[in-house]
């Protein structure tokens, strides 16, 4: 093991940040921002870890990274990561393809690679270096294969389904309504999950879309003045539509100039086949995008159109 790949500066901040941003940063924050920072310190250290441990030139390293990434984050990887595990932690990805962004930072991979040693941790002594080079592996694998890892991860996804009352409010001269459960099963109704508002209200600033465990970006729009249900979030999630709890923040503004935001969460329910999972508590309390009335509001009287028959 070649451990100055591993002890210069470049890979000693990349693997910190990932550390940082995966299992404490993304709790606090849980944005856009800190769902991609984690990419860019993977591909940033990907390079000098593999040039650690085998000889291969500077550029396979950066070339393999690159084919693994793009791999990765493709829905090619699904059938090899679906229910795995790295020493009891799940591995997980969500493909967005945004996240190829992060190839942005290999210049820098390319640079501490060309001139390890000028941006080298100094130690005195063999022995110690190579603790710490065995340390900072072991440390590295951790980094890559568990990531913001929760306790409550295998949890029906349904638990906390509905228990939040949908937003219908003022903003500014315009109103909003925004529901708390949608089912993408292509029937025409509810399939989308999109907020509802009046002529007052311009445009929504943003539309954010994240996974609870890992918090992880899936859906992200910005500046949408035509609010329509074909704008908003399907459900599907790489290839695939998935039963879940998901957490949205979404910013508008109307037509006088007030811009509110507001988060939640939104309960994904794909009522085409059956679940296998138990009706959540909260079902009886689902708002859905149907039952909105454009002259009153949300109206909980409206029929929603949906069953719970899709549980068993």
């Amino acid at each position: 093991m070649k451990t100055k790949y591993l002890t210069n500066y470049i890979f000693l901040a990349g693997l910190i940040l990932l550390l940082l941003n995966d299992h404490l940063l993304k709790d606090i924050y849980g944005n856009w921002f800190s769902g991609k920072l984690s990419d860019f310190a993977g591909v940033l250290i990907l390079p000098l870890f593999l040039k650690s441990l085998f000889p291969i030139s500077k550029k396979h390293a950066i070339g393999f990274t690159i084919l693994f990434f793009l791999f990765w984050k493709s829905p090619l990887s699904s059938g090899l990561i679906s229910g795995v595990n790295f020493i009891g932690f799940p591995i997980g990805r969500v493909v967005d393809y945004s996240d190829y962004l992060a190839f942005l930072v290999l210049p820098l991979s390319l640079y501490g690679l060309r001139y390890p040693d000028t941006i080298q941790w100094r130690m005195s002594g063999g022995l110690i270096k190579r603790l710490a080079g065995a340390s900072l592996f072991v440390i590295s694998l951790f980094a890559f294969m568990a990531t913001s890892y929760d306790e409550d991860y295998d949890q029906n996804p349904f638990d906390e389904c509905c228990e939040i009352d949908p937003y219908f409010t003022e903003v500014g001269m315009g109103k909003v309504y925004i529901p708390t459960a949608f089912t993408p099963d292509n029937n025409g109704i509810n399939d989308y999950f999109q907020i509802s508002a009046d002529a007052n209200i311009a445009r929504i600033d943003t539309f954010l879309i994240r996974t609870e465990k890992p918090r992880d970006s899936i859906f992200y729009r910005t500046n949408i003045t035509d609010i329509v249900p074909q704008n908003g979030f399907d459900g599907v999630v790489g290839d695939t539509i998935l039963a879940a709890l998901y957490q949205y923040y979404i910013v508008v503004t109307s037509n006088d100039g007030v811009t509110e935001s507001f988060s939640g969460t939104v309960c994904c329910i794909p009522c085409a086949r059956p679940l296998n999972l138990p009706p959540p508590s909260f079902i009886d309390n689902c708002a859905y995008p149907v039952q909105y009335d454009p002259l009153n509001g949300y109206d909980p009287s409206i029929d929603s159109g949906e069953t719970v028959e899709c549980f068993d």
